[in-house]
């Protein structure tokens, strides 16, 4: 599989994206620049992409977008899977603990903990919706966007 990987400056700070071929975004993740990790010039249909990606991203910190509509494809366990499709149905603004997720999957807490932190793609799987203990101040500051405080970099 062919993945074209980008280097994204957003307002959370640098950014690094892994597209396939078919333009699904594979990863997001908050990374300092590494030219090591920057694909050559890709197809104009893969530029189109992250273009969009970072429309939707600067939207999103503006207030102004609350469901993102890029092609997702996050790799991972079937299990973890699932939890991050479940993380997905969490509204915008709301947020819930593991627990809760827990008991509506029918598994253990400590499983639900471990997704969250193996998420692939920050922000379009919005674990930052689910509170974890020891969390750091990003997610607090995610959803202090989502409650209508702006975007405030932590």
């Amino acid at each position: 599989m062919i993945l074209w990987h980008y280097e994204l400056n957003t307002l959370m700070g640098p950014m690094r994206a892994a597209f396939d071929g078919r333009g699904r975004l594979l990863e997001l993740v908050l990374e300092g620049f590494d030219p090591r990790k920057t694909s050559p010039l890709p197809p104009k249909e893969q530029r189109e992409s992250k273009r969009f990606l970072d429309r939707q991203i600067e939207a999103y910190l503006a207030g102004t977008l609350r469901t993102f509509t890029v092609p997702l494809d996050p790799q991972g366990k079937l299990t973890d899977q699932r939890i991050w499709e479940t993380v997905r149905t969490i509204p915008y603004g709301q947020s819930r603990l593991p627990s809760e997720l827990a008991a509506w999957l029918g598994i253990d807490g400590e499983v639900i903990v471990m997704a969250c932190a193996a998420n692939p793609i920050a922000l379009l799987i919005p674990a930052h919706r689910v509170i974890l203990p020891g969390e750091g101040p990003l997610p607090k500051a995610l959803r202090e966007l989502e409650s209508g405080h702006g975007w405030k970099k932590p």
